[in-house]
């Protein structure tokens, strides 16, 4: 497969992702099925007990209505022994417990037919926080979240810090209940792999060409070569004028599609729901953002941070995204890329649109080169810049630059109230964590070794 095709066939699997974030169905305890989702690796690969040179894991359970997680115990213990950590995704759980931690994997099971909730499988992070503090001789208590697991982990531990208050902000599009953010446990810690700025991710593939289920405005086709689109390389350089045309009828229609969906909703009933579907935004592939095709948008960090090369040196450099286009170039490659937005790739309802992916933005929405403009974070409970900004126990944020969160990742780490914080680059790397081509050798290796150095830093845990 090409760089090209691995790129684009992990954005596709970002997308269904955050879409199905908390949706686990028939993960539940040992012997239950693969999960679906957080609690998994990629592709949802089933958890079963195992034992290696390393570590042997098997299922615990964590009481209440907590789905079982699995449990890493190293065979042997190492110098950070006393520091243990709760994630939702298998990257991490193995590759710590490789490197001597004990390490608590935990899932969530959504019921049938229950909504999809940002606050789904916040009763299994805070029982796990519990269950692992509780074992002998574990100290402190980091939470690592991957991807969209990332994003949950952040608003759990800004709910955990601040409270209920925080995620019932007037400003919020769907508020939290109380009882579904009280009483979480705190950790000591997070660690944040190849985070997204949540929420806001979807104004930036919103099609602003669509009127109704036709794309039929030519001035704002970002795949036309009149607007500046090569399809011989499957690539663009659009010119500023374009680009502030494309990011307002982009904002325009974010808004619009909102408004629509909160009026529509106050003429449900309590607990109905029905499907969302608006061709070129809800349910699309994520195609319609220019950064997508013009590798100079959100193309480098603002700041120097540490960069993880594959020679081994760690220069403290400007960031650079080194992803390539996600559509493959020539006529035939573009008019399939066009056709999944045209067609509903997954199904989502109308109040798990307004509870995990809506979000409004401003006249002065725009994507840059290094910053993500007029997106009004404080008006979704998964904005997470603002998420980020109520955490303040030390934090780490990694970043992938064959992937496409160098610039989020930063912004994200920019908005941490943490006076402890630290963000670093992986030179290379894909959102799994595998190198995007073979000169930048075993990047998850350089990736999991730096981790463990940063929970090991002397005074830090």
């Amino acid at each position: 497969m090409s760089i090209r095709s691995q790129f684009r066939f992990l954005v596709c699997v970002f997308t269904i992702a955050t879409a199905a974030q908390g949706q686990q169905t028939n993960a539940g305890g040992q012997g239950n099925g693969a999960p679906v989702g957080p609690g998994g690796g990629p592709g949802g690969a089933q958890l079963r007990p195992a034992q290696t040179e390393h570590y042997k894991s098997d299922f615990v359970k964590l009481g209440g209505d907590a789905a079982d997680a699995m449990l890493y115990e190293p065979l042997k213990g190492g110098a950070n022994q006393h520091v243990a950590v709760v994630t939702t995704y298998q990257p991490p759980a193995s590759d710590l417990a490789d490197r001597g931690y004990v390490t608590l994997l935990v899932r969530h099971i959504n019921q049938p037919g229950a909504v999809p909730s940002p606050f789904d499988g916040f009763e299994e992070i805070s029982r796990g926080i519990a269950y692992i503090r509780n074992r002998p001789g574990i100290q402190k208590v980091v939470v690592a979240g991957w991807g969209s697991g990332a994003t949950t982990m952040m608003l759990y531990v800004d709910i955990a810090e601040r409270g209920p208050a925080e995620c019932q902000r007037k400003e919020v599009i769907v508020p939290c209940k109380t009882d579904e953010a009280s009483g979480l446990n705190k950790p000591d810690g997070v660690v944040l792999l190849d985070p997204s700025v949540g929420s806001g991710w979807k104004p930036f593939n919103i099609d602003p060409t669509y009127d109704g289920a036709s794309r039929t405005k030519p001035d704002l086709d970002m795949f036309s070569a009149a607007n500046g689109y090569d399809v011989s390389t499957g690539t663009g350089k659009y010119s500023e004028e374009f680009r502030k045309k494309y990011f307002a009828a982009q904002s325009a229609r974010n808004n619009q599609i909102l408004d629509q969906a909160l009026a529509r909703v106050q003429q449900l009933k309590s607990g109905q729901d029905e499907p969302f579907v608006v061709p070129g935004t809800v349910n699309a592939a994520d195609l319609a953002s220019l950064h997508h095709t013009d590798l100079a948008i959100l193309s480098h960090t603002k700041k120097p941070h540490v960069l993880l090369k594959a020679d081994g040196t760690q220069p403290i450099v400007i960031v650079k995204s080194v992803r390539p286009s996600v559509v493959q170039p020539g006529d035939d490659a573009l008019k399939k890329a066009l056709a999944q937005n045209d067609h509903p790739r997954n199904t989502e309802t109308l109040r798990q649109y307004l509870a995990n992916d809506a979000i409004r933005t401003t006249k002065d929405y725009a994507l840059t080169d290094d910053d993500v403009l007029g997106v009004d974070w404080k008006s979704s409970n998964v904005g997470s810049p603002q998420q980020a900004e109520g955490i303040t126990v030390p934090t780490l944020v990694t970043t992938n630059t064959c992937f496409q969160f160098v610039v989020p990742s930063e912004i994200v780490f920019d908005h941490l109230r943490a006076k402890d914080k630290t963000y670093v680059g992986v030179e290379g790397s894909l959102h799994f964590f595998n190198p995007c081509e073979p000169q930048y050798g075993d990047t998850r290796k350089r990736l999991f070794d730096f981790v463990d150095g940063w929970l090991a830093k002397p005074g830090r845990f």
